[in-house]
């Protein structure tokens, strides 16, 4: 049971962290920071109980990866994460609009594209480096790209790759009309990246 109750509370850090910062109008540069620290922060504390998937899509992944059932069942703990950070930066910061929500700021299928792609390099970058079996390796490498996506695609889609990190918000904002993008693209993302993890595997052990 401890690796779902890691996953919910790595989930709940996130998006209350990450969320949080852009609710309470940090500059951007110090949004993206916010999300990569704690990204590399959760795989320290929590990577070598569940994993630290701490994103749906990234779970969905590793089970198309591996098929472990377990992957699948980390997702409700992590959307109840991503829902109790919600609520509580709704309860905190009753005159906010969005709460950090996740919305698109150039076209509907420009942004889904935006969160296929950066979704595809952060699940291609997790599969590759946790090849090294180097938790503080994984950490640091893992929050790098997520310091460097939400720092190129925030201003456009909001850089979620994560559909928990975008429903909490969602939800406590009363604002859903866009969730389906960041439920759909990332995962479509994620399922993308592993043939192609396949094929550099087998290159590297040739």
């Amino acid at each position: 049971m401890k690796k779902y109750i890691a996953e919910l509370i790595g989930t709940f850090a996130l998006v209350l962290v990450g969320a949080g910062s852009i609710a309470i109008a940090l500059p951007h540069l110090w949004i993206s920071v916010a999300f990569g620290l704690i990204v590399t922060l959760m795989i320290l504390c929590f990577g070598n109980i569940s994993g630290a998937h701490i994103n749906p899509a990234v779970s969905i992944g590793f089970y198309l990866l591996e098929k472990d059932r377990n992957a699948l069942l980390f997702i409700p703990f992590q959307l109840i994460g991503g829902l109790l950070a919600g609520l509580l930066l709704f309860v905190c910061l009753p005159e906010n609009l969005t709460y950090g929500e996740t919305m698109p700021t150039c076209g509907i299928w420009q942004t889904f594209m935006i969160e296929v792609f950066i979704t595809f390099i952060l699940m291609l970058s997790i599969l590759l480096v946790i090849q090294t079996n180097n938790l503080k390796v994984i950490a640091v490498v893992v929050g790098l790209v997520v310091f460097l996506a939400a720092y190129f695609a925030g201003p456009f889609t909001g850089a979620s790759m994560n559909p928990a990190r975008s429903f909490g918000p969602a939800v406590a904002s009363g604002t859903i009309n866009f969730f389906w993008i960041y439920l759909i693209a990332p995962i479509l993302g994620a399922i993308i990246s592993v043939p192609f993890f396949n094929i550099f595997k087998k290159k590297a052990t040739k």
